[in-house]
This record gives C-alpha cells, sequence and structure tokens, in this order.
C-alpha cells in the first residue's frame, strides 16, 4: 500500500475521531475513494445510496474537483440534502487527494426533516447539527490539516497516461491526413456530449499527434494547442448540458495545471483528464450540482426572507447564472423562484400571527413585505382568509394558549 495512502487514512480517521463525524478519501490518482469504513452512512446506510439514486463515489468525486476549482475548500450538499465539506493535499502543486467530511446536518434540524425523502427522517436525527459558523470553522481548520500533509515530494508515479493514449515512444501521423482534422474535432464535440469516454479518448489521441507534429517538438506550441484542444472540451461540455460557470471555472483551473507540464507524457495524461472531468459535469455531477444549487438556495430563502431578496442576489451565492437557476429551480421544485420566496414569507408569517402579538403591520415588515396592504393581498390569495382572519380563525381553533 502507498505511504501517503496510508498517511491520508490514518489522518481521515484521527479527522473522524476528533469531529465526530465520517471522514472519506478521495484519491485524485486513481479517480476512487480509498477503502472506506463498512459503517459508514454514504456507503450502508443512506437509502439514497443504497437504492442507485446517489453515489457515493461521485459524490466525493464532486466535492473534491469542486474543492480544486474553488482554491482548497468546498462545502456542498448531497441530494439528500446533508451537508459535507471537502479539502485537498496537494503534491507539487497538483491535488492528490480529497478529504472530505460528512454528513452533518447544517442549520435548523426541522427545516431539514421536513424536506427528506420517508426512509431518512429517523437516520439523519442522530447526525451532528452545525450553525453555519460550524461548518464554515470545521472547513477552514479541515483545510489547514490537508496543507499540512502536502508537500513538494515527487508526485506520485500515474500509471502509463501516454500508453493509456497509445502515445507512447514515437508518434506516428495519421495516415492520409495532410492538414488539421477538423472532421476528428466535430466527432469529438459529438461524443463528449454523449459522453463516450473510450471513442473520445482515441480521436484525443489523434488530435494530440497531429498537434505534436505540426509542433516540430516546440513544446511551447504543443502546449497552446492542448489550450484549444480544452477550449474545445468546455464548449463541447456546455453543449453537453453541464453549467456554464462550472465549466469555465474548470477551464480556469486546468489552463494554470497546464502550464507547468513539460513532456507529452503529462501532456496527454492530462487531458485524458480534463476530458473525464468535463464529461462528468456533463452525465456524473448534474445531481449534485442541482441539489447542491436547490439546498444553498433554499437555505438563503430561508435565512434571509425578512430581506429584500432578488434571484441574482441568489444566484452570486450559489455560483450560478440567473437564468440556469431560474429554470433548474421551476423544474426541480415545481414553481418558480419568486413564488417559493412568497410561500417561505406567508409560512412564516402564519407562525408570527399565532405565536406573537405582532401586529399586522409589523408580521409584514418582519417577513420581508413593502407594506401591510402588499401583505394582506398575498396572504388572502394563498392563505383564503386575511391575516387578520387567520389570527381569529387559530385563537378559536387553539386558544390563546397557542400565542406568547
Amino acid at each position: 500500500m502507498d505511504t501517503n495512502d496510508v498517511q491520508t487514512r490514518r489522518t481521515a480517521s484521527d479527522w473522524a475521531a476528533v469531529t465526530g463525524v465520517h471522514a472519506g478519501v478521495f484519491s485524485f490518482i486513481d479517480r476512487a475513494l480509498l477503502p472506506e469504513a463498512e459503517n459508514s452512512f454514504c456507503a450502508s446506510r443512506c437509502p439514497l445510496a443504497t437504492d442507485g439514486r446517489c453515489d457515493p463515489q461521485v459524490a466525493h468525486r464532486f466535492g473534491s474537483y469542486e474543492a480544486e476549482r474553488w482554491g482548497g475548500q468546498y462545502i456542498f450538499y448531497c441530494p439528500a440534502g446533508l451537508v459535507f465539506v471537502a479539502t485537498l493535499t496537494n503534491e507539487q502543486g497538483a491535488p492528490s487527494y480529497g478529504l472530505v467530511t460528512g454528513p452533518l446536518v447544517m442549520g435548523e434540524l426541522d427545516d431539514l426533516l421536513d424536506d427528506l425523502d420517508p426512509e431518512l427522517p429517523e437516520l439523519v436525527a442522530v447526525l451532528k447539527v452545525r450553525t453555519p459558523a460550524d461548518v464554515g470553522a470545521l472547513a477552514r481548520v479541515q483545510e489547514a490539516l490537508c496543507r499540512s500533509l502536502s508537500s513538494n515530494a515527487p508526485p506520485i508515479a500515474q500509471t502509463g497516461p501516454a500508453e493509456e493514449l497509445g502515445l507512447a515512444g514515437t508518434v506516428e501521423p495519421l495516415e492520409g491526413v495532410a492538414h488539421y482534422p477538423f472532421d476528428v474535432e466535430k466527432r469529438l464535440v459529438e461524443m463528449i456530449r454523449r459522453g463516450d469516454r473510450a471513442g473520445a479518448s482515441q480521436l484525443i489521441n489523434q488530435l494530440l499527434a497531429v498537434l505534436y507534429l505540426a509542433s516540430s517538438g516546440d513544446f511551447s506550441r504543443l502546449r497552446q494547442g492542448a489550450t484549444e484542444l480544452i477550449t474545445l472540451f468546455s464548449r463541447a461540455a456546455i453543449d453537453g448540458g453541464a453549467d456554464t460557470a462550472s465549466i469555465f471555472g474548470e477551464k480556469r483551473v486546468m489552463d494554470r495545471r497546464l502550464s507547468g507540464f513539460t513532456t507529452l507524457d503529462e501532456l496527454s495524461g492530462f487531458l485524458v483528464t480534463v476530458f473525464n472531468r468535463f464529461v462528468g459535469y456533463v452525465f456524473d455531477f448534474s445531481r449534485f450540482q442541482h441539489a447542491n444549487m436547490l439546498r444553498r438556495t433554499v437555505s438563503y430563502v430561508r435565512a434571509h426572507y425578512a430581506e429584500r431578496i432578488s434571484l441574482a442576489d441568489v444566484a452570486r451565492e450559489v455560483w450560478m447564472s440567473p437564468s440556469y437557476l431560474s429554470t433548474v429551480f421551476s423544474a426541480e421544485m415545481g414553481m418558480s423562484f419568486t413564488a417559493y420566496v412568497q410561500s417561505v414569507r406567508i409560512d412564516k408569517g402564519k407562525e408570527f400571527l399565532i405565536s406573537t402579538h405582532k401586529t399586522i403591520a409589523e408580521v409584514a415588515a418582519a417577513t420581508g413585505f413593502s407594506d401591510q396592504s402588499y401583505f394582506t393581498k398575498v396572504f388572502t390569495k394563498a392563505v383564503g382568509v386575511s391575516p387578520t382572519q387567520f389570527r381569529r380563525q387559530e385563537v378559536v381553533d387553539h386558544g390563546q394558549g397557542g400565542r406568547n
């Protein structure tokens, strides 16, 4: 077993003992989780994992990749609505392992339980509940721990990236190809859209071979050609349905890493990695991106319902474009973003009307409405009675003991 594997797994075990939360390790070299304890929540107890609705391997890979994209730390939600913290260890400036801690309950447990699948509440009720500030603190300490494990030692040898692409030894020109094969490029784009990893790897080989010959041994020209290939990958991934912000963020990370390569082996293996990453954003990560975005949006609205909330503000908070957020939110939630904000405010208004002596105007202000008249209009349309009638009805039904 590799020494770095042993050290990282031991650190994960120690970190789990300190925090009381499971810690898994994702290997960037193998693109897989290192062996986990059989009693981890994701591996053995979460019904979404056992029935195929969530893949812990993909979840940890998603969190680790996003941690790389965001500078070493990423907090995300899984499809079940639980929170994970991902941080990175690095070797020679490249990520080697992702330490992913979770699941956690962030915020109000009651809010989460209301939204869970019927199988989950009993399981989730025993998990650690942390405030957003606590989760942020955990992420910062975990990131510092991972930095202490990072080193400038030579990176772990990868298994034959050039052999994987068929580029070991002398690169032979494509038979019958005298110019840049745009038809191959078009086929590659289509394979990225379909997620055909095996077929695309062969085409990447062909394109890289052409670029190698055209560069006449000038590695800076070859690297520039590889940069253009990454641009091609990114556009194809976006065409395939990946989120634009995610792909552009990944591309910036990949462009920076590309500048440090000096051999054909490094370059060819890296291009396969980039391809797999972008295809992952089209297919493997879609449910995690959507779940993460929706949970962040819901949490933001619940925390800021008393303030002015715009779609653009929330889109910046969840790192999505407003149009993409609006489309996905409506499709997944069955209502528009604006309708959801109003529903949260109305529910909070009901709570205030039942449990406090606030005036209608005070309730309107406390729930983010611009004035009493507008609050009354929206409330009446949603509930079927006015705020005053609702309060009187609740007093009759439950007695004065229900109010403070």
